[in-house]
């Protein structure tokens, strides 16, 4: 099944990670790791979006299941309506 995010972004639910909401106040774990995450160029958005909520994707399979370079998608949708 496939998951749309708006502004033209779909994934398969199956490599959904994680869906943050971004209007909420954020643990400093979630902080960090999302700087993190910024630093190292993998969040994918189009310019100029309000994001609502941050969907935290897998990347490349590795052999036992293992992912390595998550992709994070910027969606200006709610984290409620998402997870419907």
């Amino acid at each position: 099944m496939i998951l749309h995010l708006g502004d033209d972004v779909s994934v398969h639910i199956r490599d959904i990670i994680a869906i943050i909401d971004l209007t909420q106040s954020q643990s400093a774990m979630t902080g960090a790791m999302l700087s993190e995450i910024r630093r190292q160029n993998r969040i994918l958005a189009k310019q100029g979006i309000t994001a609502k909520s941050a969907v935290i994707c897998a990347g490349a399979r590795k052999p036992g299941g293992m992912t390595e370079n998550p992709r994070v998608y910027l969606s200006p949708i709610s984290t409620t309506t998402l997870a419907q």
